[in-house]
């Protein structure tokens, strides 16, 4: 299971798509996922960013607001300047 399928599954469930789907152990040799809620500062950004760089593993930075992810691209880039940035394509609902 990869990250981006949590949201996926989570909203498909909240709008009575299909039942949540919950993996109740994790692969062998994966870690456990660590999640913190804190107030948004760059330098908490960054730092996290590059521990997780550091280890060799993957950051979702996941974003609300579709119009301002080009600006938030452009922030962390420049943030974290050795990080590859990639935005995830948006489908609406109805596909188009």
């Amino acid at each position: 299971m990869t990250a981006t399928r949590s949201p996926r599954t989570l909203q498909m469930s909240l709008a009575g798509v299909r039942d949540l789907s919950v993996i109740e152990t994790p692969p062998p040799g994966r870690s456990a996922i660590q999640t913190y809620l804190v107030p948004f500062r760059k330098n908490v950004v960054a730092q996290a960013i590059r521990q997780e760089l550091r280890r060799q593993g993957q950051v979702f930075f996941v974003h609300n607001r579709v119009e301002t992810i080009p600006a938030l691209v452009r922030a962390l880039s420049e943030l974290v300047p050795e990080a590859r940035v990639v935005v995830a394509p948006v489908r609406c609902p109805s596909g188009s």
